[in-house]
């Protein structure tokens, strides 16, 4: 599927762009989409993770209005950075 590619593709750059980032999570509420559950470390300050949460709505944002079908597929998801 073209558009969960294209997630991935995001995501992964996403998780390089910041990379104290262990990941988060999707919910919706109200028929929303909201980031939640942000896991970072090692801990970090305030502002910095702002600026993490800030690239991350984004990133979905800019996702959404791209690919609109892409909120099915973040919906009830959580993404990990993957470890090799």
């Amino acid at each position: 599927m073209k558009t969960e590619r294209h997630v991935q593709e995001q995501l992964e750059s996403l998780f390089a762009r910041c990379p104290d980032l262990c990941g988060f999570s999707v919910r919706e509420e109200a028929q929303e989409l909201y980031v939640s559950d942000i896991g970072i470390t090692p801990r970090i300050s305030a502002e910095q993770y702002g600026e993490i949460y800030q690239d991350i709505a984004e990133t979905l944002g800019e996702l959404l209005e791209e690919e609109p079908r892409a909120g099915d597929w973040l919906r009830g998801r959580t993404f990990a950075r993957t470890l090799h």
